[in-house]
């Protein structure tokens, strides 16, 4: 038997675990790659399990640090040793959803979100997004009297903006009188969100989620919705070039390509998607990875991690590729659909911050589903003045006219804000290097501020996970 203390007398391959793999099964229903309450089974067998404060793995914990989890907000392996969660293969966005349903499909949601509870507090962050459901919410409870408040994170983004204040103009615009609560800009204030089984916690803000949290059920709030899920889910992707010609909407097209070529996307990568898709869907399929996320295909894992658990990480996300080609090449997906795809699933878990419940209506099973095969051509549309409400004209289009006079006529980034959270925040892995997850030296060789949060979420996981009597995989067990 080994203890904690003796970790470094334990085997650097028995402490990692086994290798974690990615792989989407067949879904048993339509609605089950929307599902995003996690399911798990046995590795290597189709028998269920459930995750326990057992043996953790090590190598599972190291693809936190591979690009699908620090850029997508993924949660990757399944922490625990033995277990791997159920992926259900995500279908083939058909085009055959109408647009015109998009309102009352998303207030459905929004009921199905909330359920029989009479106080709905909405996360706003001075964006469309949750402005979106605002607006949509409000809708639901003026129907069904029920009350409504909102609460911001009032975090400036990169610009200066402050959201109250963005938000109270919104408030004023949509005529609601409904009690708007602010979170300051001092994470100290608040406790770190409760630990969650299921592995290390993305918020971008933590501390201040859990002030969100903890507001809204002071005031009386019974749940809390966020407006996650819209990006993913109704924004314009790229390789969108050859939809729009077909459709005759060259206005659009012209529009589309301009916004293209500003952007960073060059007009070659969608000449490069249209040629492709007269190729064999196994060769287009090997072109779109390299050619789509070019700087993704090249990177070799996070340099934060020791070479016990390095080549784990980069095998899981390999396998992650694999599969994610695999199923666009046999469901004869274009590229356009293949992003929709691969910026969506796999679909995954939303961690309230305490015990108030919380739920992103745009991520209800029902609505998703409805979402990814709403045409892609219909997506886009030239008729607003910022590029950023072209690509996102059904989420504007949920609001009234006029919206673009009232919130920022771009996509909201805090990273300054970002990086000041977790200078302040930031947790010393020292357990992580401990249990030789990471390098003793991992701070110079950090990149961004996404691996410190990263780290810092990590480190509080696995202090979590041993205060309630895990250990490493190898570690605390017969060997």
């Amino acid at each position: 038997m080994t203890s904690p203390q003796d970790t470094h007398l334990t085997p650097p391959r028995a402490a990692a675990g086994e290798r974690p793999t990615f792989r989407y099964v067949a879904a048993p229903d339509r609605l089950a790659p929307f599902v995003t309450g996690p399911a798990y089974r046995e590795t290597g067998s189709e028998r269920a399990a459930s995750p326990s404060t057992g043996a953790y793995s090590l190598a599972a914990l190291a693809t936190w640090f591979t690009w699908p989890a620090l850029s997508t907000d993924l949660f990757p392996a399944a922490p625990w040793a033995g277990l791997e969660r159920v992926r259900h293969a995500p279908p083939r966005p058909r085009g055959h959803a109408r647009p015109g349903e998009l309102r009352d499909r998303l207030e459905a949601a929004v009921e199905r979100a909330i359920g029989d509870r009479e106080h709905v507090a909405v996360a706003t962050s001075g964006g469309l997004d949750s402005a979106a459901l605002l607006a949509v919410t409000a809708r639901l409870c003026r129907r069904t009297g029920r009350r409504l408040l909102t609460v911001t994170m009032d975090i400036p983004d990169d610009r200066g903006r402050r959201p109250k204040v963005v938000v109270d103009r919104l408030l004023d615009f949509l005529g609601l009188r409904c009690l708007h609560l602010r979170v300051g800009t001092a994470p100290r204030r608040w406790p770190e969100p409760d630990w969650c089984e299921h592995g290390p916690r993305f918020d971008g803000f933590p501390r201040l989620h859990r002030g969100m949290a903890e507001l809204a059920a002071d005031a009386g709030a019974q749940v809390l919705l966020h407006g996650s899920g819209a990006d993913q889910l109704l924004e314009a992707p790229g390789y969108m070039a050859a939809r729009l010609a077909g459709r005759g909407a060259f206005g659009d097209l012209a529009a589309y390509l301009k916004d293209a070529a500003a952007g960073g996307g060059p007009p070659l990568r969608e000449l490069t998607a249209v040629l492709a898709g007269g190729l064999h869907r196994g060769i287009s399929s090997a072109l779109y990875w390299p050619t789509a996320w070019p700087q993704r295909t090249r990177e070799p894992g996070s340099a934060l991690l020791t070479e016990e658990v390095h080549e784990a990480a980069c095998a899981w996300e390999r396998d992650y590729r694999r599969e994610s080609a695999r199923i666009a090449a046999e469901a004869g997906m274009s590229w356009a659909e293949a992003l929709m795809i691969h910026r969506t699933f796999p679909y995954d878990v939303v961690v309230p911050a305490t015990e108030l419940p919380e739920a992103a209506p745009f991520y209800d099973p029902a609505f998703a589903e409805y979402a990814l095969h709403l045409p892609a051509a219909a997506r886009y549309s030239s008729a607003y003045e910022s590029e950023y409400l072209r690509r996102k004209h059904l989420v504007t289009d949920l609001l009234p006219d006029g919206i673009g006079s009232v919130l920022p006529p771009y996509r909201q980034r805090g990273s300054r804000s970002y990086a000041r959270y977790w200078r302040l925040t930031r947790v010393e892995p020292s357990l992580a290097v401990e249990r030789g997850l990471l390098r003793p030296d991992w701070r110079t060789r950090c990149g961004d501020t996404f691996e410190v949060a990263t780290a810092s979420a990590v480190e509080l996981w696995l202090r979590g996970a041993e205060e309630r009597g895990a250990h490493a995989a190898g570690i605390g067990a017969t060997a």
